[in-house]
């Protein structure tokens, strides 16, 4: 394949690489025909777009081509989907290595000035804008920096596929050394067809499924290719931008970064989520963090070979191998003579021996909980690497069993090094093992458990029913609800269900809460300490869960003198337009109530409170759900300041725009003043956690971009921290909301034919109907857009490239504020975009969803919807809101075209359409065939499987999915 339209540039020279190999793999898999064939297309599409990267409609050309392609056999419609995606997905890799070239170009020149949106550069500006030590150190002593990782499906692509790419990036990176001699470059060349050709010999579909574990398992990739290398480095940053922004300065520095997970605890919707698949994840966790302990501590017994004598010089250290001697007497002889007066390799000897019988101990829990074959997961997943090798008898009494107790280890060696003027080397890999330590614990990623608020009223009624407190649970209203769980919740007693046994929903419910009390027991609280309770409408849905937890021994009431005691956070998730609106007034509720003001004393008066980006949004549109969550935040911030309680807030963002995606530091930044006080938790999903995570560099660079934004945004000087903004800003946007939201919900939800237009014109149900995820595309059975999760909304609408999701509405909000107040109305809307963070993020994040919308595109899949009437009606409107939010938006930003203020993306978007467009193209025809098939035709799923590679395929040259 030829490339596309590459530069004399390191970027243009590696796409034109990578596109002559893939063509010459073409030739020699498919033969002169298929090569041409695809070259054909390509030549074809980009004629299409012709001088006009934008075209509003393809004209008889497209209509011509699609034809064309309705008339291409299977095979070779499967050939063309497979090349174009095959290239896309080398061209992503190639402009994931120039990222990180560009990255390395600008700290070698940068003459010594702090990098770019680093550590350094944050703390460096606070100093200069007066933020005085002790605000500072106040600051260090609450920053909390924590990506969660979530197991929701937006990774169209197989591991083996991303796997293949890692290796190829590897081969493209050796090509930039201009030292190598032709023959190795010829070397290079011939192993990167050698991993073309593989990829093109690769089902890019899965046959199946993942399971949740098989999601936990790809999930702790992360973790161990960048993660672990990343949260020392991170730290080390931090404390020199401390030392040099504050010379002089006492500022301790705890761990402040932390990282969760949901894959294996959010139950939501998700039948397959059990009691004993989250025990599971959490041990599959913890096998993990304790293989990489095991070959930390093998590392540091190979460079730990200092002399000396710990009797006389270093007492600590002595007396704590004669404790390990005497639970592990002949190991201990045994180094004491392989390591005869070199007490450091003897230590880490003894601590590497606790560490692996604590991994043969939870191998063996692990299999115990494993499921009876044919009933559920595959038994087979709940194995480890250490499975194969049983208990040893002295193991339960050897074996670490809290981190703390390897901190204490650590301390000790490194207090000895210290004494042996040994200090470089205890404040190096000794203090990253200790950093990891602090951060990773044995539990490696903080599981959440999250659960959809109307699983909890049905048991609840069941629990007070048994434990004859309440038999009618279910009819009363919300008042007498809370009324009722405050009372049950404060009482020092039960609630105990009797003899009565539950049903087996309530069952699975209690078995949730009795799992995470044994897991904390033995992993500590903080391993599983966090209960999310998605669709949060009511005080009741916070007191329900906190209920389950008090009969599980995770909540103990005050009682008399002695203070409450709660070790599982119950934390609203508020999603929906109107529970956004009332947010802050439930909190205030809550907190009014004695029994969760003493919960929340036992968790030092913080709160924490998700905001869901995805269904805020598939609820009311892209601006009515940017200005609620903005709108939301500050009402939770007030409520919280009135009762003297800090807030962490949880962002629940996704990928794409129209899931509140886009660059973090931005959207943090853009926070309203005052909702951000040094904690931060946020959802990672997907083909953005891949993205941002898979490659150590760019995870370093993504986590330096949030913490420097975190810092800038926590420490702002206290005039700016504490100015509101202007009341008629505020106004302005009230107003731009309701129209939008107006426009948006009349096209939504009061059109009567836009579900079927749905479900026509963009692959929906092929969308669900792809293995991406063990999660159900939808809650619950139902034909309503409010059943459908956001995810297949937001993939359908990009597929399509319509993409309403992330712009709809703003054209009407725009356009009537402007015509509002003329002149005086688009002043203040300009001074809005300039002087406002909130208002310029949500112009520009427009900008990207209208720059990868495509009305051309979206014209092709209008065309599979029927009636006739029913494409004129949807698609005039969605074509007329986006030309009038084009328009806007460029009065609004004196920009001269969409995203030029982005020219980097508006070029990689113009160079990408002609080579998405083969992909569209052919996904229109499969989707058109598989729709006119017989249910019974046996061609169904052969065409099936091609629009799931088409899907792929699309989502490789758009870079998004949901």
């Amino acid at each position: 394949m030829a490339p596309s339209d590459g530069e004399d540039d390191p970027l243009g020279r590696d796409v034109s690489t990578l596109g002559r190999l893939l063509g010459e793999v073409l030739r020699e898999q498919e033969g002169e025909p298929g090569f041409q064939l695809v070259e054909d297309y390509r030549a074809r599409t980009k004629a299409l777009r012709g001088a006009e990267a934008f075209p509003a409609d393809f004209g008889d050309a497209g209509a011509r081509l699609l034809e064309r392609t309705a008339a291409l056999s299977l095979a070779q419609a499967r050939l063309l989907v497979r090349a174009f995606t095959s290239y896309f997905h080398l061209v992503n890799m190639a402009e994931e290595r120039h990222r990180l070239r560009v990255l390395r170009r600008r700290e070698a020149t940068g003459a010594g000035s702090p990098r770019v949106e680093s550590i350094a550069e944050a703390m460096a500006e606070a100093a200069r804008a007066g933020v005085g030590a002790d605000r500072v150190r106040a600051f260090l002593a609450r920053c909390t920096v924590e990506p969660v990782f979530t197991a929701h499906p937006t990774e169209a692509r197989r591991r083996t596929v991303l796997q293949k790419l890692r290796r190829m990036a590897s081969l493209v990176e050796a090509l930039d050394d201009p030292r190598r001699p032709p023959l190795e470059v010829a070397e290079l060349h011939e192993r990167i067809r050698e991993e073309i050709a593989g990829l093109w010999l690769t089902e890019e579909v899965r046959r199946h499924a993942p399971t949740v574990l098989d999601e936990v398992r790809n999930g702790l990739f992360y973790f161990e290719e960048s993660l672990w290398g990343a949260v020392p480095r991170l730290h080390r940053e931090m404390e020199s931008a401390l030392a040099a922004a504050y010379p002089g300065e006492a500022l301790a520095l705890p761990p402040f970064l932390r990282f969760g997970s949901w894959m294996g605890g959010d139950r939501d919707g998700h039948p397959h989520v059990t009691a004993r698949v989250t025990e599971a994840a959490l041990r599959i966790q913890k096998d993990t963090a304790l293989a990489l302990y095991a070959s930390e501590l093998e590392g540091l017994q190979r460079r730990l070979s200092m002399r000396a004598d710990a009797a006389d010089a270093l007492p600590g250290l002595a007396a704590s191998l004669d404790a390990d001697a005497r639970i592990m007497p002949e190991l201990a002889a045994t180094l004491g003579r392989d390591f005869q007066g070199e007490p450091f390799r003897r230590k880490t000897g003894l601590m590497l021996a606790r560490v692996q019988a604590a991994r043969r101990l939870n191998a063996a829990r692990l299999t115990e909980t494993a499921p009876p074959e044919g009933e559920g997961e595959d038994p087979r997943l709940w194995r480890t690497a250490a499975a194969p090798e049983p208990p040893r008898p002295d193991d339960a009494r050897v074996a670490y069993r809290r981190p703390s107790e390897v901190l204490a280890d650590v301390s000790v060696m490194r207090e000895a090094l210290h004494a042996l003027r040994g200090g470089r080397i205890a404040e190096g890999s000794l203090r990253d093992f200790q950093r990891r330590l602090e951060v990773f614990g044995f539990h490696l990623a903080r599981l959440d458990l999250r659960q959809h608020s109307q699983v909890h009223a049905p048991a609840t009624a069941e629990l007070l029913r048994a434990a004859g407190i309440e038999d009618d649970y279910a009819s009363l209203d919300e008042p007498a609800r809370v009324a009722l769980l405050a009372r049950a919740l404060e009482s020092p007693h039960g609630p105990a269900t009797g003899g009565a046994a539950p049903s087996d929903q309530t069952a699975e419910v209690m078995a949730v809460f009795a799992a995470a009390r044994e897991l904390q027991e033995e992993l500590g609280p903080e391993a599983l300490n966090v209960y999310v309770v998605s669709m949060t409408a009511g005080a009741s849905d916070v007191l329900e869960p906190l209920l389950f937890a008090k009969a599980a021994g995770l909540f103990h009431p005050r009682t008399g003198a002695a203070p409450a005691r709660s070790t599982l956070h119950v934390v609203p998730l508020f999603e929906t337009i109107e529970d956004l609106h009332r947010c802050g007034g439930l909190m205030r509720e809550l907190f009014a109530l004695p029994v969760y003001a003493a919960h929340l004393e036992a968790w030092g008066r913080r709160q924490q409170v998700m905001l869901g980006y995805s269904d805020s949004n598939k609820d009311g549109g892209f601006v009515a759900a940017s200005w609620e969550l903005y709108k939301a935040q500050r009402a939770l911030a007030e409520a919280c300041g009135e009762a003297g309680i800090e807030l962490l807030l949880f962002h629940g963002r996704g990928g794409a725009i129209g899931r509140g995606g886009g660059p973090t530091n931005r959207a943090i930044l853009g926070q309203p003043p005052g909702t951000l006080d040094g904690g931060l938790r946020l959802t990672e999903q997907g083909e953005v956690a891949f993205a941002r995570y898979s490659n150590p560099d760019i995870a370093h660079r993504h986590l330096e971009q949030t913490v420097n934004a975190v810092i800038r945004a926590s420490l702002r000087p206290l005039d700016e921290a504490t100015t509101d903004v202007r009341a008629d800003w505020t106004a302005a946007m009230d107003r731009m909301s309701a129209a939008a939201q107006e426009a948006y919900r009349r096209l939504v939800y009061e059109d009567p034919g836009f579900l079927d237009y749905f479900r026509q014109a963009t692959p929906i149900d092929e969308v669900a109907d792809l293995r991406i995820g063990s999660r159900p595309a939808k809650r619950q059975a139902g034909g309503r857009i409010q059943d459908l999760r956001a995810i297949p909304w937001v993939f359908s609408w990009t597929q399509s490239r319509h993409g309403i999701p992330g712009w709809f509405g703003l054209g009407t909000a725009l356009e009537t504020e402007s015509g509002r107040e003329g002149e005086a109305g688009r002043r203040r809307l300009r001074e809005m975009y300039r002087e406002w963070a909130f208002f310029r993020s949500l112009l520009d994040n427009a900008q990207i969803s209208l720059g990868k919308s495509d009305l051309a595109v979206a014209r092709l899949y209008d065309g599979l919807a029927e009636p006739p009437d029913l494409r004129g009606r949807v698609f005039a409107a969605i074509a007329e809101e986006w030309r009038r939010t084009a328009r806007a938006v460029l009065s609004v930003t004196g920009q001269p075209a969409i995203l030029s203020g982005s020219p980097v993306l508006r070029q990689s978007i113009r160079l990408r359409n002609p080579y998405v467009d083969p992909m569209s193209f052919a996904q229109v025809s499969l989707l058109a065939r598989l729709r006119s098939l017989p249910d019974d035709s046996p061609e169904r799923d052969a065409v099936r499987s091609l629009v799931a590679l088409s899907i792929n395929g699309v989502a490789a040259g758009l870079q998004n999915t949901g």
